[in-house]
């Protein structure tokens, strides 16, 4: 599988550190629309989501939208959820 490029290990860390640094913001709208990958690159791990692949879109507060490997949107929402609350 292309997506295992980067092992699950390190995208988690590599999430996790975006999240606390706020490069990844957990501020959910709600609007989440998925789709096949378009050959944009994934907000997380960096690499390529291909046509074979889901891409999840997010939608963070007004007109940003992240664009997510499934797992990477998956590991995002888990590590947002354990984050202590600022």
């Amino acid at each position: 599988h292309p997506e295992e490029c980067m092992d699950a290990l390190n995208i988690r860390a590599r999430i996790r550190q975006m999240v606390e640094t706020g490069e990844l913001p957990c501020e959910e709208s709600g609007k989440v629309w998925a789709g096949r990958g378009d050959g944009t690159h994934c907000a997380a791990c960096g690499e390529t989501i291909e046509p074979t692949q889901i891409e999840f879109e997010v939608q963070i507060g007004v007109g940003t939208i992240l664009r997510l490997h499934r797992h990477c949107h998956h590991t995002w929402q888990e590590e947002c959820q354990t984050l202590p609350s600022r």
